[in-house]
């Protein structure tokens, strides 16, 4: 009687078509079953939204159901959509029984046998346990084997981002242990597994049987292309605790052809970035070593810190040696530790050339926060003689004239920087010039204030600077450089700048060798330089081309006022060196990288910006300028551009009109004949798919207290995407100063995808310097993604 009344009350409420049905309608319609079954079987809500028939432990009663909501035995619904989710609810149950506990559920049509213990769900079935979620066509769950059967567009969705894609999957209520048919398993990184059948146990092994695996997609032209590589085995663990994956009777197939088997191979998967083990062995030639064979090996110590060791046999010298670098993230910064030894004859740097002695080197580096404003750091570059680093190629400085160590603090507050810093360097060019630094203290401050309500601002750059060369000389200066900044904008678009001020600076020496001296000199000298410059901008423009082209003119004038300096033979030039007058220094109040030299005297500076802007993003610019002094002195070298009254004329000019095409050449011109003393071209022509560029360096020497003599040189790199995977590239250097001849070449043939790198390399280096001879390397490599790379140098 009772359930003809609850059906009948159930079928008027289906009548009102228009009203949606709520998930409390579905609870305690299937709370309701409950109520028609013997006392025994007391309801209580599974994951699946539906009964859970089995006797509840301490045998607690059913809260009181309203008529209203009672259905029939089996519930066909349309309430439920894949955006629903029905409440979870729990109750004491027995030991021995295992419940489908999850945060969601949805599905279309849901189902309940009440003799078999079974729940179906149809349509759209989504299930979410804890960090799991199953997507099906449909699922039942066995309450009494605590069995889920899932079919149709399985997807399993696993913590880490992996997802297991099965038309049909057996798996325990807690979503971890099961097995599947016909599997595809896509991991985090998109490389997938493909397996006949495969096992999941407590979610953290799955077995798969007749496996492929592969990071290769799928050709999207072609789907049936055979993948780049793939590792085929009779059965492939993943360990997702371990994060590996292991293989049993493993192939190597290059475009579904076997090349290489392994009966036993394992890897870290995509979500491992770092693993203890040995790295990729290589071997080959390089240069006057001749043939070596490398077998890295990486410490993964902790997930702060990794330690790298490899060791390197070149057997043509019977000669061992080993690198090792050492990383670790602090809680306050990062710290690297780096360096290598080997025992072999001696280089540039033994007392005897036929001695056999340790030779090796420091290459390390950290960088440590001590609060919000203060950090500090060090750098140690070291080797045991001057040609190990390059002979060797153990670092990326073979191209460096000297290997710096430092030690330094820095801070950072507001719109103030402050760093002090103790260098030192070793020398690796053959020469013998003891004028070099050795050491250097040095302590730097800047500050600049807020600009007021008229835009005038301050800005000081103070510094001090102890140095002592290979010389037994030494220099030291204490300087700061400050100025009161006034811009000012004309109601008619001038643009005025008033700039007042004052170098000053102490400086002593000791057995100062100067070529300007007629002995050596020890002693102090101040200096004191007080200047005002004033500048004047006027920018107009114009459209053209019926506003699709914007054409701006800008002419720029400046007068500075400053006592004559000249050149203080008795203060040491330790960073104004190699002065190149050219436009990037032609506007500014002193034109010197520093403070020993300071740009003295009365002058006038004159040029003017052009440009065409089009709307289409393309755009020209041209920069021509001049210099005029009124007092002719030696404060610039010979052949700098500026050793006269009237300087050299200097430019540039930047054509873009599109990505095809740019170009950038800068020059000096001399003022008496217009003859090139300096340019600098850079030119690239092409679409990114084919681009060559080409750069050109032309500069005069300047003067016998440079550094650099006369110095021209040309270089230029074609490069092509060949095809979307293919690529090449082609490059040279060529001196054409004394000593005249070719620098380096070489090029690269690649190809490169979503899971394979393959690239052939040809350079030439035409250096020879003591122990290093002209060299030709040739590297062939091949590199697999997730399994690692091998080649040959």
């Amino acid at each position: 009687m009772l359930k003809q009344k609850i059906t009948g009350m159930l079928d008027r409420r289906l009548l009102h078509k228009n009203r949606k049905r709520s998930y409390k309608t579905i609870i305690a319609a299937c709370t309701a079953l409950a109520a028609l079954s013997p006392i025994e079987s007391h309801a209580k809500l599974s994951i699946l939204g539906v009964l859970d028939t089995r006797p509840s432990f301490a045998q607690t009663p059913v809260a009181p159901i309203s008529p209203t909501t009672a259905t029939s035995p089996v519930i066909p619904t349309q309430a439920l959509t894949p955006t629903q989710h029905i409440p979870h609810q729990t109750q004491t149950v027995p030991e021995n029984a295992t419940d489908f506990n999850a945060s969601g559920f949805s599905a279309e049509e849901v189902g309940f046998h009440k003799e078999l213990g079974v729940i179906t769900a149809r349509g759209n079935v989504e299930i979410i346990h804890e960090d799991r979620v199953l997507i099906a066509d449909t699922v039942s769950y066995n309450q009494n084997k605590n069995l889920v059967t899932a079919s149709g567009n399985v997807q399993l969705i696993e913590p880490n981002g992996d997802v297991l894609f099965t038309e049909f999957l057996e798996i325990t209520s807690d979503l971890k242990s099961g097995i599947a048919q016909q599997l595809r398993m896509s991991l985090s990184d998109n490389s997938h597994l493909v397996a006949s059948k495969a096992k999941r146990t407590e979610g953290r092994f799955l077995i798969a049987k007749d496996a492929e695996y592969s990071p290769c997609q799928k050709c999207q032209d072609n789907p049936e292309r055979p993948l780049a590589w793939k590792l085929s085995a009779k059965e492939v663990t993943h360990d997702a605790e371990q994060k590996r994956m292991e293989y049993s009777d493993v192939f190597l197939e290059l475009y579904d052809i076997p090349v290489l088997y392994f009966p036993y191979f394992t890897h870290p998967d995509p979500t491992q970035r770092r693993e203890t083990g040995f790295l990729t062995p290589s071997f080959g030639s390089r240069g006057t070593l001749e043939g070596f064979v490398s077998a890295p090996f990486f410490w993964n110590i902790s997930p702060s810190k990794d330690l790298t060791l490899e060791p390197t046999y070149y057997y043509n010298l019977e000669q061992g040696h080993l690198n090792a670098e050492y990383r670790q993230h602090t809680q306050t910064g990062q710290l690297r530790l780096g360096g290598s030894l080997t025992y072999a004859d001696g280089g540039a740097g033994a007392t005897d050339s036929n001695k056999s002695e340790v030779r090796g080197h420091i290459d390390s580096e950290g960088l440590f926060h001590i609060n919000d404003t203060w950090r500090w750091g060090f750098e140690a570059n070291h080797a045991t003689d001057e040609t190990y680093v390059r002979r060797y190629g153990v670092t990326n400085r073979t191209e460096n004239a000297h290997l710096t160590s430092n030690l330094f603090t820095e801070g950072f507050r507001k719109r103030n920087y402050m760093k002090a810093q103790l260098s030192s360097y070793q020398e690796q060019r053959d020469g013998n010039d003891n004028d070099l630094q050795d050491g250097k203290f040095e302590y730097l401050f800047n500050h600049i204030s807020q600009p007021q309500k008229s835009g005038a601002y301050w800005k000081t750059n103070a510094s001090l600077y102890s140095i002592n060369s290979r010389n037994d000389s030494s220099a030291s200066r204490l300087a700061a450089d400050t100025s009161w900044v006034i811009p000012y904008t004309s109601p008619t678009g001038d643009l005025i700048t008033l700039d007042t001020n004052i170098i000053a600076s102490l400086h002593y020496a000791n057995n100062l060798n100067n070529s300007g001296l007629s002995e050596e000199y020890s002693g102090a000298q101040a200096r004191f330089t007080p200047s005002m410059s004033l500048e004047w901008r006027k920018p107009l423009s114009r459209t053209q081309m019926g506003g699709r082209v914007n054409e701006i003119f800008e002419p720029i004038i400046k007068l500075k006022a400053a006592p004559n300096i000249g050149e203080n033979h008795k203060i040491a030039n330790e960073d104004s060196q190699d002065f190149e007058f050219d436009d990037t220094n032609l506007f500014k109040t002193n034109r010197f990288a520093g403070l020993d030299k300071v740009d003295g005297g009365q002058r006038l500076d004159f040029g003017f910006n052009w440009g065409l802007f089009g709307e289409e993003g393309g755009y020209s610019q041209m920069f021509i300028g001049q210099s005029y002094r009124l007092r002719d002195d030696s404060t610039y070298d010979s052949n700098s551009g500026h050793q006269d009254n009237m300087s050299d004329i200097v430019g540039r000019v930047i054509v873009e009109p599109s990505n095809f095409l740019s170009v950038l050449y800068r020059y000096r011109l001399d003022k008496a004949n217009m003859s090139l003393n300096r340019s600098e071209t850079q030119l690239a022509i092409g679409p990114a798919s084919s681009r060559f560029s080409m750069g050109h360096l032309f500069v005069e020497g300047t003067g016998q207290s440079s550094e650099y003599a006369t110095r021209e040189e040309i270089h230029g790199t074609l490069s092509n995407q060949i095809s979307k995977n293919w690529y090449s590239t082609i490059d040279g250097r060529y001196r054409m100063s004394d000593p005249e001849g070719s620098v380096s070449y070489g090029g690269r043939l690649g190809y490169k995808d979503e899971c394979t790198t393959i690239y052939f390399d040809f350079r030439r280096n035409f250096s020879d310097d003591r122990d290093i001879d002209p060299t030709d390397v040739m590297t062939l490599r091949f590199e697999l993604k997730n399994l690692g790379g091998f080649g040959t140098l």
